[in-house]
């Protein structure tokens, strides 16, 4: 069991907890694992009415894999952990359905609900058309994808997340768009004049003053059109690394960072939609993250990995029951496809305690077999007992940056570039 008065590995992530989820100062990590189950999975601290959803021993074992922080909900999970509204969902994924004046007009009130519940958003714009296309309804012509982008850009720039955090946006167009050549280069910022200066300028000296998608990360969508048999190779399908659009992307993304590239082949060409952060896909337009990460680092046998595997996806389970949502056609997707993240951090950290390098070890191998089937296993019999439909998926490996700080391990998959010590 951790220590109560200060269980974190550094100040740092003793600071993070207490200036972003510690309900006062005299709150502890084990209270916030107590509340974090009560509320997900347990009788709910604020709402004595609800039921609990898993066996009182199940809670008290989540309690304590949460407690020695072998596994870690999403941030939004340990927010909003014992408040009267549960926005646990870390990101929602959006689509331009058509290209109408009622539908721009919803994207950006979709747009707001999800932001101002305190998820990110991911949004496809590639059925907008190009800019300069006349619009027979009205007569006039069209204003294109970019400037439907820069209004949800807009938008995040004044919505602070559940009123505590600041907007996380993903845009992404298709590479056959008749805009794409103004999509990746739109980040060219030191190429916008600004008085005697130039934009790239401004904003370096100034972070919040307004630049093109200053607010939006952005991303090519890629398919099996770019996709090309190579001269020796039977049947074997090739990306097309030649491809104009694909180069200037490349040196867009040296340039400037962005756009990046979002791929998507063979049965999942539909999956364009992407959250913030870009771990989970999908095809439906208001689709839900719902993200939790084991921490490899702190875990020492495969028995115990397997149990916490087991319970962390019956958590994820309880959160598609328990998360509020921004509006009704969420609900319906999230029962539809019930997506469950459940990811892994730490792991250059749980190689390193086995004297191996960043690499793939026949152990890690037999590791990652138990995590695959055990949280499919445990889920779906979750679900099962509690009649709800089964997950489309079941795992996504996240950033966990604010989460590998509090743990004090290694984020993601990331490696460990270099060690410093003071």
């Amino acid at each position: 069991m951790t220590n109560n008065k200060n269980p974190f590995r550094t100040e740092l992530a003793h600071n993070v907890f207490y200036s972003k989820y510690a309900h006062g100062s005299s709150d502890s990590w084990r209270n916030l694992s107590i509340r974090l189950v009560d509320d997900v999975c347990g009788s709910g601290s604020l709402q004595r009415d609800l039921h609990p959803i898993l066996s009182e021993s199940e809670r008290k074992q989540l309690v304590e894999y949460i407690d020695r922080m072998l596994f870690i909900p999403g941030g939004r999970y340990l927010y909003y952990a014992g408040r009267p509204l549960h926005a646990f969902n870390n990101c929602f994924l959006l689509k331009c359905e058509e290209d109408t004046r009622e539908e721009w007009s919803n994207i950006l009130w979709r747009a707001s609900s999800c932001l101002m519940l305190g998820g990110g958003i991911g949004i496809d714009y590639s059925t907008i058309r190009e800019k300069g296309r006349s619009l027979s309804r009205t007569g006039g012509i069209s204003s294109g994808p970019i400037s439907l982008m820069q209004m949800v850009n807009e938008v995040g720039r004044f919505v602070m997340q559940g009123g505590s955090r600041r907007s996380a946006i993903y845009a992404s167009l298709h590479h056959s768009h008749g805009d794409i050549d103004d999509f990746l280069t739109l980040k060219n910022w030191e190429n916008i004049p600004v008085g005697d200066s130039n934009l790239a300028l401004i904003k370096h000296d100034n972070f919040n003053f307004p630049a093109p998608l200053d607010m939006t990360n952005i991303s090519v969508n890629y398919d099996d059109d770019l996709l090309v048999h190579r001269s020796g190779t039977g049947n074997i399908l090739e990306f097309d690394h030649t491809n104009k659009i694909f180069l200037k992307n490349c040196e867009q993304a040296m340039r400037t960072g962005e756009p990046g590239f979002s791929f998507n082949f063979g049965a999942k060409r539909n999956e364009t939609l992407r959250n913030a952060c870009t771990e989970v896909t999908s095809e439906d337009d208001s689709d839900v993250c719902n993200l939790g990460s084991i921490n490899l680092g702190n875990i020492e046998t495969l028995d115990e990995f397997r149990s916490v595997v087991s319970l962390a996806s019956k958590f994820l389970v309880c959160g598609t029951v328990r998360a509020d949502l921004p509006y009704e056609k969420v609900r319906k997707v999230r029962e539809k496809n019930r997506r469950l993240g459940l990811g892994l951090m730490g792991i250059h950290e749980w190689l390193l305690k086995r004297g191996s390098k960043y690499e793939v070890t026949p152990e890690l191998h037999q590791w990652l077999k138990v995590y695959r089937d055990e949280s499919e296993k445990a889920a779906n019999e979750h679900c099962d007992r509690l009649y709800l439909s089964r997950p489309v998926a079941y795992r996504a490996i996240a950033p966990t940056g604010t989460l590998g700080i509090l743990a004090g391990t290694t984020t993601g998959i990331e490696p460990l570039f270099a060690v410093a010590e003071r």
